[in-house]
């Protein structure tokens, strides 16, 4: 990965958010675990009913945090601090809301809620056990997620990682302790009590002196509406996942008996490990993105989306050999005897469904991606295409045998990508970037030394050559750059990566310096009389503190 400042931001969001992500599932199979070593097979089989609990909370959680997320992005992208604070006090205030009332309802309603499920009086002891458990989640996960989320947003990721770390020994402790003594009651208590003590961890950050959100009382019904209406569309992969094993089981049923249906939960499981690693990359995407599209800088969106894909494709290629490598192993996760013809059935259906993993990651990446520059309904569309519909189309190859099923939902992906490329064949191609406004922008990554002076004007001299500007403002924003540059590159502190872009508007021009020192202005303090003089000139200058990036906007 290109030691850039974009390149190194998403590297370090990339391992945050794989970290948390593999964290939230080991503590999942521990639960399960230390419920079969403690309690028994029953209570594992009680705490599966309860778990779509848990899976709600965590979906209503996304509900109030991704959309403000993407709005906390776009603010910041457009320089509004004040606004990212208010957006940020509002999720606060929304997320504590809503804990409190779905803990009211979990409280109030427990004895209609288990009656869902028609099971021995012995399954529902445990299940009602685990259930009281968790009545008191609610607030803790949300505040937990809630946070979470803005912190990746605000470049804070290894305040994340240090959370979700301390929520994964806080819980495993607590499961052993806990469920040894008091059984399924005691590890829905360990889950409460980690995510609290998850959500803690995030506290002191904010009293902290390079804190800079602020928590501010504010709410306003439009944006707080506008901000589940952007989650929505991004939580549909959940709707999606929810669906189509219900869809996957019912054709099984149909078509081979309810012993196969193990095949269809081993696919189903790696579908799900994937689609958790690609939310992981979905998650440095989000923040990135969303306030370089707010920025309008065209080069900065692009260089986050190539990062994104490439990484998708690494991590999916490293996915399939492990898996080819290991597919024999798989079945007997899920019990399933190695003497049985079920045995074989599985190892061949995940060695034919893995390879086409690949292109379900890429254009998970591209639906996601069309969310964030705010062409929802594209981006909808696409993931309900690609996690939905043509899976199912596709699963009816499976009239003519079990691994043509699998076969056929694979190449479902195929066509979902080919699909793509014809949707976007007319609006400027799989990025929806118009190459004529790309080409009118510059965008310039170095390394802030005085020995890049000479390559950063030659870049800027064969931009200029291709541009119709006045000569008067060349040589204005070339004095500009220069000074800056040279304001950079001879600080007192090792050398940093910056990148430098100019976004040309109707009205106006605007320079963004983007850089990973240490968060100095270059226009306080030791100032050159020539960069003042240079500066005191300008409509607009503004200097941002990111945890990963600092930002000079100006705009002449």
């Amino acid at each position: 990965m290109a030691q850039t400042v974009i390149g190194k931001r998403f590297r370090s969001v990339f391992v945050a958010s794989l970290a948390s992500m593999s964290i939230s599932y080991v503590l999942i199979l521990t639960d399960n675990i230390v419920a079969g070593q403690f309690v028994g097979e029953d209570a594992v089989a009680a705490m599966t009913l309860v778990s779509p609990i848990v899976t709600l909370v965590s979906f209503l959680s996304y509900m109030v945090a991704d959309g403000l997320a993407m709005m906390f992005s776009y603010a910041k992208g457009h320089n509004d601090r004040d606004k990212a604070n208010d957006l940020f006090g509002m999720g606060t205030i929304g997320s504590v809301a809503s804990g409190v009332l779905l803990t009211i309802v979990f409280v109030a309603f427990d004895k209609q809620i288990l009656s869902v499920w028609k099971i021995s009086p012995e399954l529902m002891t445990y299940a009602l056990d685990y259930y009281h458990g968790l009545m008191f989640l609610s607030l803790p996960m949300m505040l937990n997620i809630y946070f979470y989320t803005i912190y990746i947003a605000e470049g804070e990721e290894n305040v994340c990682v240090q959370a979700s770390a301390a929520m994964f020994v806080v819980n495993v402790v607590l499961d052993v302790l806990l469920g040894q003594h008091f059984g399924v009651v005691g590890i829905g208590v360990a889950t409460t009590v980690g995510n609290l003590v998850s959500f803690l961890w995030h506290v002191p950050y904010l009293f902290s002196k390079k804190c800079q959100l602020k928590f501010v009382r504010y709410w306003n019904n439009r944006e707080f509406a506008q901000g589940i209406f952007y989650s929505w569309y991004h939580s549909m992969d959940t709707l999606c996942l929810t669906l189509l094993p219900l869809i996957f089981a019912q054709f099984t049923l149909w078509r081979f008996g309810e012993d196969n249906l193990i095949v269809v939960t081993v696919i189903i499981n790696l579908v799900t490990l994937l689609i958790t690693i690609y939310t992981g990359i979905v998650d440095c995407l989000q923040p990135m993105i969303c306030q370089y599209h707010a920025e309008n800088a065209l080069h900065s969106v692009t260089k986050t989306m190539r990062l994104g894909i490439s990484s998708t494709i690494a991590v999916t290629l490293a996915i399939i050999v492990f898996g080819f490598v290991f597919a024999e192993f798989l079945p007997g996760l899920f019990g399933v005897n190695r003497e049985e013809v079920l045995y074989a059935d599985c190892v061949l259906a995940a060695r034919i469904f893995l390879p086409f993993t690949l292109f379900l990651g890429v254009v998970l990446m591209f639906a996601n991606y069309y969310i964030y520059i705010e062409r929802l309904n594209f981006g909808a569309v696409l993931k309900f295409l690609l996690l939905l519909i043509l899976p199912s189309a596709g699963m009816f190859a499976g009239v003519y045998g079990q691994w043509q099923m699998w076969l056929g939902v694979g190449l479902s992906f195929v066509v979902s990508l080919i699909v793509n490329k014809l949707l976007t064949r007319n609006k400027f191609g799989l990025m929806l970037i118009d190459p004529r406004k790309l080409s009118q922008q510059f965008s310039f990554d170095t390394e802030a030394a005085k020995e890049n002076f000479g390559a950063l004007m030659s870049a800027l001299e064969k931009y200029f050559s291709r541009t119709k500007f006045p000569l008067g403002r060349k040589n204005f924003l070339t004095a500009a750059i220069a000074e800056l540059f040279h304001a950079y590159a001879f600080r007192n502190e090792k050398p940093f990566q910056l990148e430098i872009s100019i976004i040309p508007t109707e009205n106006a021009m605007t320079i963004i310096f983007r850089d990973n020192g240490k968060a100095t202005s270059p226009l306080v303090g030791n100032v050159s009389p020539r960069l003042r003089q240079i500066f005191d000139s300008v409509r607009e200058k503004k200097y941002m503190i990111d945890g990963d990036e600092n930002k000079l906007v100006v705009v002449v």
